[in-house]
Formats: structure tokens, C-alpha cells, sequence
């Protein structure tokens, strides 16, 4: 039987050893649906996605169409924390079920814990422009990324947003930015 602890060198507190690649152990999460006819998603026991329960508690599905709301995923990020537990970073696959626009139903079983085998935070951030104190604090206190899935029509996506702190400003004359947060796509496929 495979263990699920976590190698604590790939996840966790490092506890003054070098947290360089930035690794991770807790996380957020959060599921979007667009160009489905139905679509549920479930993870952690929450369910996300467009599957909504009526007065009589029986389900039904919204219609998603395409995002009416601009620049969506510069704003995107997990509403769900989820504290490790039992030594498992994620708690359950991610299972996806739902109706392409073609009328097709289709089902998908993520397994996070394959997808980010290493636990290495996903970012656009060189080394050598990352805050030096920032970076010290996270053998301690790592970074907690969010974990974000998107379903449009026949694809799965999995992306990943954290917060990385520079030393410079990432807007010239903006005090106010000296961190990286990118949308990195971690894992995608089509049906």
C-alpha cells in the first residue's frame, strides 16, 4: 500500500534549509465551468461548478456560456483552503462530471497529488529577483498556492497562482508592486 506522507523535504516546513525551488504543502482551491450544458465538480466534499440544488433539494444544471466577466483570470483565485491532512497535501482527486456543448456527457477523475508529484510551486520568478527575506520566511512558513481547474466545453485545465515577492517593482513608479502572482498552466487535456 503507497504512503501518503509527503517526502518533507518536497513539502512542508523546511525548517532553515534552503526553500529554493518554493515548494508547497497547503493550498486553495477553486472550479469554474464555461461552455457546458451541466457540469459538477467535486473536491475536498464541496462542489463547484454549475450543478445547483432546487427548493425540493433535487439537482439541476445552468447552462454556462462563455465568461462575461473581461480580463477573468488576472482576478482568478481559490476561494476553498485546504489545510493538509493525515499526511496528504491533497484529501481526494478532483472528480468532474459534465455536458459538453456537443450534448456529450463526460467524466474526469484529477489526481492532484500525481499532477504536483514534486510539490514545487509553479511561477515566473528567477532566483536572484526574489526577496531575500521573504524567501527566508518560507523554510518556515511556505507558500500556499491555489489550485484552480477550469472546464470549457471538452477541455480540462489545471492551473496554479502564488504569490512570489521581488526585490524590484514589477510596475515602474508602483510601490506597491513587488510581487509576481502568474497563471501558470500546470496540466491540460482535451477530450
Amino acid at each position: 500500500m503507497p504512503s501518503h506522507t509527503p517526502d518533507p523535504s518536497l513539502a512542508g516546513p523546511l525548517y532553515g534549509r534552503d526553500p529554493w525551488p518554493l515548494r508547497f504543502h497547503s493550498h486553495s482551491f477553486d472550479a469554474i465551468c464555461f461552455n457546458t450544458l451541466a457540469c459538477s465538480i467535486v473536491y475536498d466534499r464541496r462542489q463547484f461548478g454549475t450543478q445547483k440544488l432546487d427548493q425540493r433539494g433535487e439537482p439541476y444544471d445552468d447552462i454556462s456560456g462563455e465568461p462575461s466577466f473581461g480580463a477573468w483570470r488576472q482576478r482568478w483565485t481559490g476561494h476553498h483552503s485546504v489545510t493538509p491532512a493525515n499526511g496528504r497535501t491533497f484529501p481526494s482527486d478532483v472528480e468532474i462530471k459534465w455536458k459538453s456543448l456537443s450534448g456529450d456527457w463526460q467524466a474526469a477523475t484529477l489526481d492532484l497529488d500525481k499532477i504536483f508529484r514534486r510539490r514545487i510551486v509553479l511561477h515566473n520568478v528567477a532566483r536572484e529577483d526574489v526577496k531575500e527575506a521573504w524567501l527566508d520566511a518560507k523554510s518556515v512558513h511556505p507558500v500556499s498556492p491555489d489550485v484552480l481547474v477550469e472546464v470549457n466545453d471538452r477541455t480540462i485545465n489545471v492551473f496554479m497562482r502564488a504569490l512570489v515577492v521581488t526585490e524590484v517593482a514589477q510596475e515602474p513608479g508602483n510601490a506597491n508592486s513587488h510581487y509576481r502572482d502568474d497563471l501558470m498552466l500546470a496540466w491540460s487535456r482535451r477530450d
